[in-house]
C-alpha cells in the first residue's frame, strides 16, 4: 500500500514519545546535529527493507507481477529455464509454472547444497512438478530466477510470479505491505533510538517490532 512519508514520520515520533524518556528527545535541541525528523527520515527506507526481508511470507501481501518471458535451457516446456528479475527486485512472494502441483515461496541460491543437485545427471534428485525448486542467480544478462523443472512440453508458461520491490521514496510516498506498516514504524523508531544512544529503549522498541512480525 502507499503511505505518506510525513505521516509515517509522525507515527514514529508518537512511538518514540510513548517509549522513550522525555529528556532523551529534548536533548537533540542541545547539540549541533540533525533534527529528530531528519534522523527518522533517514531510517524510513532501511526500516521498510528490513521488515520486508525478515517477515514471514504470509505478511508480504500479493506483491507485484513479473516475468514477461521465459528462457528455456533446452526445449520449450521441458526441463529447466529462467526468468529475468526486475531491477528493483527485493523478495520473492510466489512463483509457479503451469504444470507444477504447487508454488514456490522461497528461492535458494548457488551456495545452497540443493543448487548443485539441480545440475546432477540423476533426474530423480532435481526439482520437478511435484516438488519444484527456484533459485536466485546472477547471469550475464542480470539477476534471474531459475526454475526446476517442467515436463508438460510446448505451451508451458508462468502461472504465478509475484515479488516485492526495493522500497523507495517517490514524491513523499513509499510502498509498504499493509501487514508490515506498523512493524516498519517501530523499526524506524528502534533505529532512531540507537542513533540517539538510547540502547535500553531501543531494545524495547525492537521487541515490539518483533512481536508485530509474528
Amino acid at each position: 500500500m502507499q503511505y505518506n512519508v510525513p505521516d509515517f514520520i509522525q507515527e514514529v515520533r508518537i512511538v518514540l514519545d510513548r517509549n522513550m524518556q522525555s529528556d532523551a528527545l529534548t536533548a537533540l535541541s542541545d547539540v549541533d546535529t540533525l533534527s529528530l525528523e531528519e534522523i527518522i527520515r533517514s531510517k524510513v527506507v532501511d526500516s521498510v527493507r528490513a521488515v520486508i526481508m525478515e517477515a514471514p511470507k504470509v505478511r508480504l501481501g500479493p506483491g507485484i507481477p513479473f516475468g514477461e518471458s521465459i528462457a528455456w535451457d533446452s526445449e520449450e516446456g521441458i526441463g529447466s529455464g529462467y526468468v529475468l528479475l526486475p531491477p528493483d527486485f527485493l523478495r520473492l512472494v510466489a512463483f509457479q509454472m503451469t504444470d507444477w502441483k504447487k508454488a514456490c515461496y522461497e528461492a535458494i541460491t548457488p551456495t545452497d547444497p540443493r543448487y548443485a543437485m539441480q545440475h546432477s545427471q540423476f533426474p530423480g534428485i532435481k526439482g520437478n512438478p511435484d516438488r519444484p525448486i527456484v533459485a536466485l542467480v546472477n547471469k550475464p544478462v542480470g539477476m534471474a530466477l531459475e526454475f526446476y523443472s517442467c515436463m508438460e512440453g510446448a505451451g508451458t508458461s508462468i502461472a504465478i510470479a509475484n515479488y516485492i520491490p526495493q522500497p523507495r521514496i517517490i514524491e513523499e510516498i513509499i510502498h509498504i505491505p499493509r501487514l508490515l506498516k506498523d512493524a516498519a514504524v517501530y523499526h524506524a523508531a528502534y533505529l532512531t533510538a540507537v542513533t540517539m544512544e538510547e540502547i535500553e529503549q531501543a531494545q524495547k522498541l525492537l521487541d515490539i517490532r518483533n512481536s508485530l512480525m509474528q
